[in-house]
């Protein structure tokens, strides 16, 4: 008889094959200036979004950075210093795109994004909107140009796919945290 210690071994190993080798990139050096805290930071069952965040990622890439201006986690994490002295992820995105040549990225406050959909988006290499999606060295010209014409958004035309709107819940202002706490409370709790 098969011992839980070997299946379990046998179940990790089979997760860290299925893991993506393009570097995952969770975006969380912005200023939060609309929720009036740091956002990265916010306290969910005893610990950061970023905990959570960066967490769930590490289920599914070899590789999960967290793009920011300074290390502020309650966690070890690989860090990937955003130097850009204003708060605009699009300096973020090509930084990462340049040392990693194809990124997935994702904002830290969209805490309902499940590991189907990101799974789906890698296997389609597509964007589901602004600073969420994978990117590739192909996209860094557009982003260039785009930053030349002081439009700050990575607007690309890539393949883009769809997924649920609850997925998409942003946590821009505190009210959208306090409307969907316990659901976000549910689906973090899977990454603890």
């Amino acid at each position: 008889m098969i011992s839980d210690f070997y299946i379990k071994v046998a179940v990790r190993a089979e997760l860290m094959r299925e893991k993506s080798d393009i570097a995952a990139i969770l975006l969380a050096g912005g200023a939060s200036s609309r929720f009036k805290k740091d956002k990265s930071r916010l306290k969910i069952l005893d610990k950061s979004l970023s905990f959570y965040q960066y967490r769930k990622l590490s289920k599914l890439f070899k590789k999960v950075y967290i793009s920011t201006k300074r290390d502020k986690f309650d966690f070890r994490a690989n860090i990937l210093y955003d130097s850009y002295r204003q708060y605009l992820p699009i300096y973020a995105l090509r930084r990462a795109i340049l040392k990693y040549h194809t990124v997935f990225v994702m904002p830290v406050d969209m805490p309902l994004v499940s590991l189907d959909s990101i799974k789906q988006i890698i296997k389609s290499q597509a964007i589901v909107h602004s600073f969420f999606g994978v990117y590739t060295y192909k996209d860094v010209k557009k982003l260039n140009q785009n930053i030349k014409n002081n439009n700050f958004s990575p607007k690309i035309d890539k393949k883009t796919i769809a997924i649920t709107q609850d997925e998409l819940l942003n946590l821009n202002y505190q009210k959208d945290y306090l409307h969907n706490k316990f659901r976000i409370k549910k689906h973090l709790r899977e990454f603890v």
